[in-house]
């Protein structure tokens, strides 16, 4: 059989990047990881072939026996629209992966069959079922997949040339308890993981294929550190071995702050970066979402050791928890300059599907609307420690603050300046940064805005001056800002027209008459 996968195109975020991949020459920063991996589980006699539709258009004309779309809950409507359109085609449609997952009910009348899970043993199942006329509509994985069972994804089907980043998965799950997180709903509480040696083998293959930025996509790659120690200690061999080659990222929980040996592993693996749900300076707003791996020390004093050993922290932070009242913005701002975190991926608290929060706040009444996956923008919540209006209203002044040139420009500069040391690569990627260099001042100094303008400038030469080793990070973090400060002023324009429409929605509400008050008891009575 022929098997079209596709993949939906992304809804802009802080996460896409799509302000700056013109600069980049790259039409999407990193793949989604489903897409190679499903491909990789396929028995090689049948024939596939892989769509992103965020670097090319989809074909509806495909000669495709199978069409099979994955996408998480933020790709619910266009997934749906392909759905449509290849079965009015003709088309048996597929659908698996986060959003399948958490909300298979959104899918069952909208494709042909729905994977609920992961998919390393119900896809070849299926495809053996279907080719003798025996296929189910929907197929369920009950107990978690061995990671060693799934296969070294299929990256030579991407149009690698066409991505910033490639991705890979070490494990799945994550032991903490987060009331908002989705991740311990879909991959469970014990974390499973790949072998070094299937790790290794993919990041020889990405090295074969030219590729020099990695992500290491795992929600919690010290989900297990034992395994996560073995398997940095090779890679940091065999990057030492070949000239520190790749660079990577990963998402990691606060406590890597209290394990020296991790960091100093993971800085000798060449890791530059980190993603790090810190959700909130209080701690009150902290214990209430169970998030309390961030409590085993002061949240800043960690925030500085994970810079020490040579790491930049990239921020998840969010507002709006039930401990949160109007000064918690304040707070939030303070927290994240003081950090020095240039990137903060602020958002609204949003309740996904089928988590703890959701469960919560659907028995206490408390859901306004369908959960869409817009969660930086707008919250399906009624907040308790504050109005609708004011947390809409904290939220945008908050994000102006944050992605304002001087404050932004003040963050990177000193991120840059107390940021520990890293290995020393070999030159053989100076032709790409300084090619990376050249359109960086093209677009962001020469065709830019005076303020850009001098930002930009300001930032390379103070560090060409204070740091020069740090030149990269300043060119990397002058070009970020473009895409966060962009849509941080989107953001801001539609959070706007939120409020508007509550505050007109609350003058057109009837007044609630003044409650009767019982006549006051004569004195003697009482």
């Amino acid at each position: 059989m022929k098997i079209y996968l596709v993949a939906p195109r992304n809804p802009e975020s802080f996460w896409t990047f799509d302000r700056i991949l013109a600069t980049l020459n790259k039409k999407c920063i990193f793949p989604n990881l489903s897409l190679p991996t499903v491909a990789a589980i396929t028995p090689r006699e049948h024939e596939v072939v892989l769509c992103d539709e965020n670097v090319e258009p989809v074909d509806f004309d495909t000669d495709a026996d199978i069409v099979g779309l994955t996408g998480y809950v933020v790709h619910k409507p266009r997934l749906l629209e392909l759905a449509a359109e290849f079965r009015r085609r003709g088309k048996l449609v597929v659908a698996g992966g986060p959003l399948a997952t958490l909300c298979p009910e959104e899918l069952r009348d909208a494709v042909d069959v729905v994977f609920v899970g992961e998919a390393e043993y119900t896809w070849p199942q299926f495809l053996e079922e279907h080719a003798v006329g025996v296929g189910r509509a929907e197929y369920r994985q009950l107990e978690k997949p061995r990671m060693e069972d799934s296969p070294l994804p299929r990256f030579d089907l991407l149009k690698l040339d066409q991505y910033r980043t490639m991705t890979v998965q070490f494990g799945r799950g994550c032991p903490f308890n987060c009331e908002f997180c989705d991740i311990i709903v879909m991959y469970g509480r014990r974390p499973r993981t790949k072998s070094t040696e299937q790790m290794m083998a993919e990041f020889r293959e990405l090295h074969r294929l030219g590729i020099r930025n990695v992500f290491v996509v795992d929600d919690n790659f010290i989900g297990k550190r034992r395994e996560a120690k073995e398997l940095l200690t090779a890679l940091a061999e065999w990057q030492r071995d070949h000239g520190y080659p790749i660079e990577l990222m990963t998402e990691v929980t606060l406590n890597v702050a209290q394990d020296e040996e991790l960091l100093r592993l993971m800085r000798e693996a060449n890791f530059s970066s980190v993603f790090v749900g810190i959700e909130s300076p209080r701690a009150a707003s902290l214990r209430e979402t169970n998030k309390t791996q961030n409590l085993r020390e002061d949240v800043l004093t960690s925030v500085r050791r994970i810079q020490a050993a040579g790491l930049e922290v990239m921020a998840g932070m969010i507002v709006g928890f039930d401990s949160d009242d109007p000064a918690i913005f304040e707070e939030q701002f303070r927290f994240i300059q003081d950090a020095h975190i240039p990137i903060s991926m602020t958002g609204m608290l949003n309740a996904v599907p089928k988590t703890p929060l959701h469960e919560r706040l659907k028995r206490a009444g408390r859901l306004v609307k369908e959960f869409v996956g817009d969660q930086f923008v707008f919250t399906n919540i009624v907040p308790q420690g504050m109005s609708s209006v004011q947390l809409y209203e904290g939220y945008r002044h908050l994000l102006q603050r944050l992605y304002g040139y001087r404050n932004y420009r003040r963050r990177a500069m000193q991120m840059i300046l107390e940021r520990g040391a890293t290995v020393q690569r070999r030159l053989a990627g100076l032709g790409q940064d300084l090619r990376t260099l050249g359109r960086v001042i093209w677009n962001c100094v020469l065709k830019a805005s005076p303020r850009r303008a001098w930002m930009t400038l300001s930032l390379l030469l103070w560090t060409a001056v204070r740091r020069p080793r740090r030149l990269r990070d300043a060119v990397t973090l002058s070009l970020m800002h473009k895409h966060m400060h962009g849509y941080m002023r989107v953001t801001c324009r539609r959070l706007g027209e939120a409020v508007r429409e509550m505050k007109q929605l609350e003058a057109h509400l009837p007044v609630p008459a003044p409650a009767l008050q019982p006549a006051p008891t004569p004195v003697g009575q009482r």
